[in-house]
């Protein structure tokens, strides 16, 4: 149920300490392959105990403005209660909350890690397919540039996935990559560290899958360590994050006679356009107001 919000952000960002709440607003565009461009504008606030995400997403595709005869908009509402150790998402069409407890986000993953494929079926497979060693670089340059008014530090990383099909000797292979701007100067940039260190050891996982590089992680199934002395230098606040995943196929691999088909399935920037530190954040904004029935995930 809970929509991508949570994925593209959440395991993302994080919230405050003893300095005070923190507001970030953010201008989101997106063009994806199905559903064409998009405008959001991405609310994140942040309190000792929570983080509350706010998307209002207007499509402005040509096909979906003819699918539905006008601009459809939509939005997003997620809640990470730290203390209460649950994800709660607003279903602003449905009237209904949905609560998702932490404890079954590992369940999941041990659901996921436990669906192996039937051994003959893998055997099958492995004759005819091989999966190539994933290519992951990161660069951090060390020299700083205005971005947005910040002093930021440029990260750039890519991330290359190949899948051989030996019967028909043709590829199909994913382009991934995230080119990211970060400032230690953001007004809450030490909020957003300090909760993503605590949801992070809440939930179990690597601090930095959490982090400003979560978008091009979540394509990376391997081991952090061969990239940890990367991932350490990447600190601060995102001031603008591009992200693209690009997919080809590759007819008669290895031969002059090769052809590359590509398609571009997704391109995003997320650029902030405000950072405010307060004493205490306004939670109006991220409440459902009405009648909203609540359903908890078991």
């Amino acid at each position: 149920m809970f929509s991508g919000i949570w994925l593209a952000l959440a395991w993302a960002v994080p919230a405050a300490v003893c300095l005070g709440d923190v507001l970030f607003v953010h201008d989101y565009i997106s063009d994806e392959y199905l559903m064409g461009k998009q405008e959001s504008e991405l609310r994140v606030g942040y309190t000792p105990r929570a983080m509350l995400v706010d998307k209002q997403t207007r499509y402005t595709g040509s096909w979906m403005k003819r699918f539905f005869g006008e601009v459809k908009e939509q939005r997003d509402t997620t809640h990470f209660l730290l203390e209460k150790r649950r994800i709660r998402e607003i279903d602003w069409y449905k009237n209904k909350i949905v609560t998702l407890p932490f404890e079954n986000l590992n369940h999941v993953k041990m659901l996921q890690a436990d669906n192996t494929m039937a051994q003959g079926a893998a055997e099958i497979l492995n004759t005819r397919y091989k999966v190539v060693d994933p290519v992951f670089t990161i660069t951090v340059d060390p020299e700083t540039k205005t971005v947005g008014g910040y002093p930021c530090r440029y990260i750039k990383a890519d991330l290359r996935l190949e899948t051989r099909d030996l019967k028909k000797n043709a590829a199909s292979i994913t382009l991934v990559r995230q080119n990211l701007w970060v400032s230690d100067a953001v007004p809450g940039a030490d909020q957003y560290d300090d909760f993503h260190r605590h949801l992070a050891q809440t939930l179990g996982l690597e601090a930095e899958r959490l982090g400003q590089l979560n978008f091009v992680l979540r394509y990376w199934q391997g081991a952090l360590d061969p990239i940890r002395e990367s991932l350490v230098l990447i600190k601060g606040y995102p001031v603008q994050n591009d992200f693209s995943v690009e997919a080809q196929y590759v007819k008669n691999t290895g031969s002059p006679t090769s052809v590359v088909i590509s398609k571009m399935i997704k391109k995003e920037r997320m650029t902030l356009s405000d950072a405010k530190v307060m004493d205490t954040l306004d939670e109006s904004r991220f409440a459902a107001v009405g009648p909203f029935r609540e359903v908890t995930l078991q």
